[in-house]
């Protein structure tokens, strides 16, 4: 089990490699996710601020559902393994809905 462990952690480095791109997005999109980055910078005591980009990639990942994390892996071998190295190093989290 462990060589299985170590492949995955291996598999997720690549897939955790930064690439820039650019997206086109109406302004009330824009202004929205600025809102968030503004609303989780207020919090004092924070040892990082919340960048733009912070947001944008959490709320893509949002997307992705534990029911598609499976399919996702097949097509994209050491999916679940860069995601969870992803979610361990997350800057931001949203607020939670109370």
């Amino acid at each position: 089990m462990n060589e299985v462990s170590i492949f995955e952690k291996n598999l997720a480095k690549p897939l955790n490699r930064r690439r820039q791109v650019t997206v086109e997005m109406p302004e009330f999109l824009f202004r929205a996710i600025h809102a968030r980055v503004d609303e989780a910078n207020q919090n004092e005591g924070t040892d990082e601020d919340v960048s733009f980009n912070d947001v944008v990639e959490w709320l893509l990942v949002s997307e992705v559902t534990v029911r598609r994390m499976p399919l996702l892996e097949v097509v994209i071998p050491g999916f679940a393994a860069a995601m969870a190295t992803w979610l361990m190093n997350a800057t931001y989290q949203p607020p939670s809905e109370e």
